[in-house]
């Protein structure tokens, strides 16, 4: 049975469409979950998602990605598809060009799974997820950041050759890459770890945060529901 889900995205109290809802929750519905999925967004504004399944853990990190970054998303994709130009003139066309003539053509599917055994499947619901914000933003245009009506334009849909595109704005931090391996090499990966920090800062747990020490500011949760 194709089921629905409902994602309140501005409350504590999260529920399913028709149970009693908290005054300032706001729900959204978005076909493409299995199972209820909650997201937490810390005081840090990193959300921490939790799910009960592989495929409705990377739907809903799509669809995080795509509301938090709607803007960011669709330059890649344009980047990645090579229609920069259409938006940003002629000094990007040599940029589109090449961007094409990088475009990965041999199996997807075999490709997918050099990244991970389940590639396919995460890279495919991720992209889902992606896809369910913007059919939202389609009907409700009010959900777009401000540089889409500057420019004039929509997102486009994003599919799974997107997410592996070797489009080379992918060379920004090439600097930062080399000068980590470069220093993992030379005083090793824990030292790195603690010069570097790439841990957050400890928190102590609290009620309902999964044990994790993630400090609560808001949440959410994608419902699933019959249709």
């Amino acid at each position: 049975m194709r089921m629905r889900h409902v994602w309140a995205l501005l409350g504590c109290a999260l529920v399913p469409v028709g149970a009693q809802a908290a005054p300032a929750q706001e729900t959204l519905a978005a076909p493409g979950l299995a199972q209820p999925v909650e997201i937490l967004k810390d005081h840090w504004g990193i959300s921490h998602i939790y799910a009960k399944s592989e495929d409705d853990l990377f739907f809903a990190q799509g669809y995080n990605a795509a509301r938090d970054r709607t803007f960011q998303l669709e330059m890649w994709r344009r980047q990645a598809t090579g229609s920069l130009a259409e938006i940003l003139g002629k000094k990007e066309l040599k940029r589109d060009i090449a961007n094409r003539l990088f475009k990965f053509r041999g199996n997807l599917g075999e490709e997918l799974n050099w990244y991970h055994p389940h590639g396919n499947a995460i890279i495919s619901a991720f992209v889902k997820g992606i896809n369910a914000y913007i059919d939202q933003t389609e009907r409700n245009p009010a959900l777009l950041s401000p540089e889409f009506k500057m420019l004039g334009i929509r997102p486009g849909k994003w599919t799974p050759e997107i997410v592996i595109s070797r489009f080379n704005g992918l060379r920004a931090n090439l600097d930062e890459e080399m000068n980590t391996a470069l220093a993992v090499r030379t005083i090793g990966a824990d030292a790195v770890k603690d010069l570097e920090h790439y841990q957050p800062a400890a928190v102590e747990p609290e009620s309902g945060d999964h044990g994790q020490g993630h400090k609560r500011e808001t949440a959410a949760q994608l419902a699933a529901v019959p249709a």
